[in-house]
């Protein structure tokens, strides 16, 4: 019988979603999120969990660790580029757990309702070993969600923020007083407080041909941005934080590595037409946020990186996997 080091998340999925049917959905089999047309409207569905022991560092306070359970979930709905309507909320809890430490679960899944809009309309409780909370979030919308893949050779693929800070910060999960200060309180910010791209998402509706967010990491993100369509994506410009190249002895990593293999930015990953590319800037720009070309589709099965020195080498698709990793 095999244990769970034996097999990896992304086998689960397709397990399963090979032994059911999938009929009605328009969006891909290997989306993060399922979709319908339902009288007119089209109705997406995404969920997401987080479990204490495995995904809750332990500078993360409880109110924000509730604020990211929701965060998690909205994030996907946001990288189809329609908002969320409803929420339903499946949270299980240890007894040891005091009423002060739940009044700030509830406080940070108010704060979330507040900041993305939509409605809780149900949930369920059980007893857990530790704060587990799943968040199912419900989309109705008038406009169809963006796919997770797609693009022809040509089209530019771009990111709506700066890539390396979790790298940093699960790297140096234990000892992150040895992060410089400046760039910590960014690490420990995006880890703790990430903003799922909302806002964003749904200003790429309409001029972006796929999209996906970045919760598993940016080369994970970028393969799945080509997946079954016999194209790559070359990448140009690696999109750097500030302060990465100092810290880069510390975590013993390149900035390529930083940025491709960190995971959990929740920044979204879109593939635009060049035609659409001044609309998207505008648009997103119009929204509050920004986007960063970092590279093209190409006809060439992969993902690709144009380093500095000229030499164009292959990107290893891995990234955030659960059940390849114990925790903090």
């Amino acid at each position: 019988m095999k244990t769970h080091g034996a097999f990896s998340e992304h086998m689960i999925i397709d397990f399963i979603k090979r032994r059911f049917p999938q009929a009605g959905n328009i969006l891909s089999l290997y989306d993060d999120a399922w979709g319908c047309i339902l009288d007119k409207k089209y109705l997406v569905f995404s969920g997401d969990m987080l479990v204490e022991t495995t995904d809750v560092p332990p500078f993360m306070t409880v109110r924000q660790m509730a604020v990211k359970s929701f965060t998690i979930s909205i994030s996907d709905i946001a990288s189809k580029g329609v908002a969320p309507t409803y929420y339903y909320l499946v949270i299980g809890l240890p007894k040891k757990l005091g009423w002060k430490e739940f009044k700030e679960l509830v406080n940070g899944w108010r704060d979330a309702v507040s900041l993305y809009g939509g409605m809780l309309m149900g949930g369920d409780t059980n007893e857990a070993p530790c704060v587990t909370i799943s968040v199912i979030t419900v989309s109705l919308s008038n406009k169809p969600p963006i796919l997770r893949t797609g693009g022809r050779p040509g089209d530019i693929v771009a990111v709506t923020g700066f890539f390396g800070e979790t790298y940093v910060g699960f790297k140096l999960m234990k000892n992150i007083s040895r992060v410089p200060k400046g760039l910590r309180r960014r690490v420990v910010k995006k880890i703790c407080s990430p903003v799922a791209r909302l806002k964003e998402g749904m200003a790429l509706n309409g001029v972006a041909t796929a999209c996906t967010d970045s919760s598993d990491g940016l080369a994970v993100s970028l393969y799945n941005l080509i997946r079954g369509t016999g194209n790559g994506v070359l990448v140009e410009k690696l999109p750097v934080s500030d302060g990465l190249e100092e810290v880069s002895g510390i975590v013993g990593a390149s900035l390529s590595q930083m940025v491709f293999y960190g995971g959990e930015e929740f920044e979204l990953v879109t593939v635009i037409p060049r035609r659409k590319w001044e609309k998207a800037v505008r648009r997103v720009k119009h929204a509050g946020g920004s986007l960063i070309p970092v590279g093209r589709i190409i006809d060439r099965e992969g993902v690709w990186y144009c380093r500095e020195d000229g030499a164009t080498v292959k990107v290893s698709r891995k990234g955030w996997e659960h059940l390849k990793y114990r925790g903090f």
